[in-house]
């Protein structure tokens, strides 16, 4: 039996208090990363941003499940970030950085993913995720963390293949 099927049994509504917090964190969210994008632009016109890696020599072809990968330092991925902390489409969050300058094994190379918040089927390219590396869950706006330990996904720009 699918669980879908019978998720309505299980659920709870939220009480008003919970929405009106939801709805105050999709606020704040959004005002996080259009301070950061205003920051980044701010830093773009005075010319304290350093020159962007060449995207055609930043990304490797060749990495399997199973390679081991680097990320790469804080400095060298924030250089081909653009305004809005992306590279190609994909966000690099603050929760990443932790990983930076370590090693990890490559689980799985991402080709289709499905947006949650935009409710589709997605295609991405030179992206992968890494073998045990997860969201914490630990949220500053919400009351309580989040549970659902998700993957972060990898611009493939943003690792160096271990030999």
């Amino acid at each position: 039996m699918c669980q879908l099927t019978c998720i309505s049994e299980v659920g709870e509504k939220n009480s008003w208090i919970n929405n009106l917090l939801q709805m105050r964190v999709i606020i704040l969210r959004k005002a996080k990363r259009n301070t950061i994008f205003l920051k980044n632009k701010l830093i773009a016109i005075l010319g304290l941003k350093g020159q962007t890696i060449n995207s055609s020599n930043s990304v490797q072809t060749g990495i399997r499940p199973g390679d081991w990968v680097k990320v790469k330092s804080k400095d060298e991925i924030r250089k081909i970030l653009d305004d809005r902390e992306k590279y190609k489409g994909c966000m690099f969050i603050d929760e990443m950085y932790e990983y930076c300058g370590k090693t990890y094994k490559v689980f799985k190379v991402i080709d289709y993913f499905f947006d949650e918040a935009r409710q589709k089927m997605c295609k991405s390219r030179d992206t992968v995720i890494l073998d045990g590396v997860v969201c914490s869950g630990r949220q500053r706006l919400y009351k309580v963390s989040c549970d659902r330990n998700c993957f972060f996904f990898w611009h493939l720009a943003w690792l160096e293949k271990v030999e």
